[in-house]
This record gives structure tokens, C-alpha cells and sequence, in this order.
């Protein structure tokens, strides 16, 4: 008897080719979340597929080498059949032909079929040309080594997002857009010499501000709006506070990023208390602060401190904190005491060592609970110094004694990258680290090939723990998993 194809209880079904049957309307959707090379690769799909294909709204010249030619193609094709283009990303190849003109063509086909964000990169000396700037239908507008030249005429009533990387641009024509792009929200500028002050009129809606490289604002961000929420202020040379605004301004600023500060503990007392009122967010890096560091802020949720060096004493007083960050040398005399309300994470980097557990233990013993305790650690353990309360030292002793047990905690979250063990040093660690905290879960990830020299140390010590009665770690489990070839996921789940 003949098997029936259409029937799939034969094991057989029909062969219909079921892409072609897809609505336009969804090749095209499915087709705009790939970028224009990737999109090529689909059009051997079915004969309608390739159709949606060279129609893609998305054209991606910018990861993948294009031939000016062929790029040149694409774009009158689009202009000749009126074809709509959400997103334009080129960049400019190196080529000794003049680009300019072509580019302002290729710029107006984008700009009359719609276009809602174009990021553009390319050689120094083109400058972008007028029409750009009266666009009403982008949204989003990233360039890259051009020129920006002066245009009275600013129209981008629909912009919301400019990012400007190593452009030169007059700062009366960044006024002129800033000010007349009344629903901007983010604004990022890196690497743009020449600028000498930024102005955020009274009117904008500017959100989040990003500043960085290369970007010699002597004189400083003139704020004259409230709306600001985000502020990152990513400069290498050492500064002072940089924005000056009227009093009430920085009241919605939430998060704060700054390097390279140089301020003082009663200006940054004055801040915080007057000024950054609803902050959650804070974070230095590499700044000059005062070695006795005191926060005290009730909103504040997120700190991280980073490379800040002459730190000797840390005090923070945040009862809604839940993540302090720090990366920097763990040793004395710095101190490091927070007092919170609420559960915190810890990242910290620190050597493993005798004074870093130390610092560590007396930092976790101010902390109402603690959830993720994540260590970044590096070098060897020094094993000359024990972990326990019977020091020859009557003041270590009794410093000891004060901490307190170990403290519980949810997660531990180890980076052994660059720390190296020793058979010995091992469990002169493990010591150490059960006497700071007792982690329910155990989680690392290292190296496949440094398994044998990271993690089987660990496990091997680990099981001697369950076996000898002086600790009291009673049973451990451990489940490896591997993400890639590269990478090997250990968790170990304890019972204490």
C-alpha cells in the first residue's frame, strides 16, 4: 500500500515551503533585527525572502568592509523605489577618491526615506553637511572623526540620543543643538578637543550626561535645568568638581560617576547633604579624596571606590546601601566600617592575606546581613600568620575577640585569576576565609586548564574539612559546569 505524504501519522509530512507563505510584514520584521550582511546570508531562504532581504530598512555598512561601489548601489536603489530606512551605520572606507559629495548624497537618500538613527564614522575632514540638522525624523545620531561646522538653522525636533567620539564641533553650534533639541535626553562627548565649557540651557530634558577623554572643560558644565538623573564624568587629568549650577539643580541627579576628582571632605559633605539629595549611585575612581572618607547619605544605594590611594579610614553611614564596591590594597592601616539597614553585596579586591581577611571580617561585621560577597583575589597567602584569637599580641587578641564569629552570608563569588596556591598556602586560605565567613554557596569560574592548579586543591582541602572534627564544616557538594571550551564553572554548596 502507498504511504500517504500528507499524513504525519506515515512519519512523512508535505514539503510546502512555508518561509514563502510569511506575511511581507513579518519578513521584514524578522529580517530588521539582522544586520545587512547577515541578512544577505538569509536571501537563499526562498525567492520572496531575498526580496524582503535587499529591502532590509537596517543598512549596516560599518562592521563589514564595503566597497564604495557597492555601497553607492545599495543606496540608489533605495532612493529609486522609495524604500524606507530606520538605521544607517557607515563607515567611511579608506579610499584617495573624495567621499564628500557622495556621502551628503548617500546622507540625503537616509534623511528623505525617513531615517531614524545614523551612525556615522570616517575621515577627519568631512564635515557634515546642513541638511542633517533639520532631519525631524531621527532620533538617535552617533558620530565619529568629522566636523560639525556652525549652522544657524537647527530643526532636530526629534532627537533623542547624540553621541559625539573625537569630533571637532564649535561650542556655540553645541549650545545651538543642545538647546533647540527640546526632547535630547542623552548626550555623551569623548575625546572633542577644543571644548571649553558645555551650557544645558534651562529649557532641555538632558537626562543622562557622559563625558570623557580628552575634553579640557575649563570651564566646566554650566547646568541651568533640573532634569539631569545620570551623570559620568570619565576625564584622566585631575579636576575639580565640574558642574556649577544654581542651588536645587542636582536635586533629581541619581547616578554619579566620576575619575580624577580632587575634592574636598567638607565640599563633598556640602554636596551630598544639599545638593545630590536623591543620589543612589556613587563611584570614584582613581580620585583624590580625603584619607578619612565619611558618607553619610540616606538615599545612597550603590558605592564603589576605585584606585582612590591615601585612603586610611572609611566610614559609611547608608542604611539603604546594597552593593559597596572597592578595588584597591586591602591592608593597614585602612579601615573600612559601613552601617546599613538593608542586605548588602561586597565586591572586593584584596590580596589574600593575614591583614586583607582581617580588614574584610571587621568591614562584613558592621553590615546588618550580606548577600554576595564577591573577592578578586591576588598573590600567594602569606602563611606565617594564623587565624585565630590566641596571638602572642594582647592588642591583636583583643581586636580578635571584638569581630566576633564569622559572619553569614548567602553567596561567595571567587576570582582566582591571579592567585596562585601552594599546597600548603591552601588551606593556610581556606583557614583565613572560613574565619572572615561561612558562604552557603561557593561559586568560581577559572580556566579548564587551571583546574587542576586552582580548583582540585580546594576541593581536596574542602573534603579533609568535612573529615576532621575541629572544623565545622560538615558536608560539601560540588557541581562543575562548562559554558564553553574555555571556561569551567565550579559551585559548591556547604553545610555548616
Amino acid at each position: 500500500m502507498m504511504k500517504d505524504c500528507n499524513n504525519p501519522k506515515n512519519g512523512q509530512f508535505n514539503s510546502t515551503d512555508r518561509i514563502s507563505d510569511l506575511p511581507d510584514s513579518i519578513r521584514r520584521r524578522i529580517v530588521s533585527y539582522l544586520d545587512t550582511k547577515e541578512a544577505y546570508r538569509t536571501s537563499v531562504l526562498s525567492k520572496r525572502w531575498n526580496q524582503v532581504c535587499v529591502t532590509n530598512p537596517n543598512l549596516d555598512f560599518y562592521r563589514h568592509k564595503f566597497t564604495v561601489e557597492y555601497i553607492d548601489a545599495r543606496m540608489q536603489r533605495y532612493s529609486k523605489e522609495n524604500l524606507p530606512i530606520t538605521t544607517l551605520k557607515l563607515d567611511l572606507p579608506a579610499t584617495d577618491l573624495p567621499l564628500g559629495c557622495k556621502v551628503d548624497e548617500w546622507l540625503e537618500i537616509a534623511v528623505r526615506n525617513q531615517v531614524a538613527e545614523i551612525n556615522l564614522g570616517g575621515p577627519s575632514d568631512y564635515k557634515l553637511p546642513r541638511f542633517l540638522f533639520c532631519a525631524n525624523s531621527l532620533r538617535r545620531l552617533h558620530f565619529s572623526n568629522v566636523e560639525i561646522p556652525y549652522y544657524e538653522d537647527v530643526d532636530l525636533v526629534s532627537l533623542e540620543s547624540l553621541v559625539l567620539g573625537d569630533v571637532v564641533v564649535e561650542e556655540r553650534m553645541l549650545f545651538h543643538i543642545v538647546s533647540s533639541c527640546l526632547n535630547l535626553k542623552d548626550l555623551c562627548i569623548s575625546f572633542c578637543p577644543g571644548l571649553k565649557k558645555l551650557v544645558i540651557p534651562r529649557h532641555s530634558k538632558l537626562e543622562d550626561l557622559y563625558i570623557e577623554g580628552d575634553v579640557p572643560l575649563d570651564g566646566g558644565v554650566i547646568l541651568e535645568t533640573s532634569s539631569l538623573r545620570s551623570f559620568k564624568y570619565n576625564i584622566q587629568d585631575e579636576n575639580p568638581w565640574p558642574i556649577i549650577s544654581n542651588h536645587g539643580l542636582l536635586r533629581n541627579l541619581r547616578h554619579l560617576l566620576v575619575t580624577c576628582l580632587s575634592i574636598t571632605g567638607e565640599d563633598l559633605a556640602k554636596l551630598l547633604q544639599e545638593e545630590l539629595t536623591s543620589l543612589e549611585k556613587l563611584v570614584f575612581i582613581g580620585c583624590e579624596i580625603p584619607p578619612n572618607f565619611k558618607i553619610s547619605h540616606t538615599q545612597l544605594k550603590h558605592i564603589g571606590l576605585y584606585e582612590c590611594d591615601n585612603l586610611l579610614n572609611v566610614v559609611i553611614d547608608a542604611p539603604n546601601l546594597s552593593k559597596f564596591k572597592f578595588h584597591g590594597e586591602i591592608e593597614p592601616p585602612l579601615s573600612i566600617t559601613i552601617h546599613c539597614q538593608a542586605s548588602c553585596t561586597i565586591h572586593v579586591r584584596t590580596k589574600a592575606s593575614y591583614d586583607g581577611f582581617f580588614i574584610l571580617k571587621k568591614l562584613l561585621k558592621g553590615l546588618n546581613s550580606c548577600n554576595v560577597l564577591k573577592l578578586f583575589l591576588f598573590d600567594e597567602l602569606d602563611e606565617s600568620r594564623e587565624f585565630d584569637d590566641d596571638g602572642d599580641d594582647e592588642e591583636e587578641e583583643s581586636g580578635n575577640a571584638e569581630l566576633g564569629p564569622p559572619c553569614d552570608i548567602g553567596e561567595l563569588k571567587l576570582n582566582l585569576s591571579y592567585c596562585e596556591f601552594s599546597s600548603s598556602s591552601v588551606s593556610a586560605f581556606l583557614n583565613g576565609l572560613f574565619w572572615t565567613c561561612r558562604p552557603t554557596i561557593i561559586s568560581l569560574r577559572v580556566k579548564s586548564d587551571h583546574h587542576k592548579l586552582k580548583v582540585e586543591p580546594l576541593l581536596n582541602k574542602l573534603a579533609d574539612m568535612v573529615k576532621c572534627l575541629e572544623h565545622p564544616l560538615k558536608q560539601i557538594e560540588v557541581e562543575e559546569t562548562n559554558n564553553d571550551s574555555q571556561y569551567l564553572d565550579v559551585q559548591l554548596r556547604l553545610c555548616w
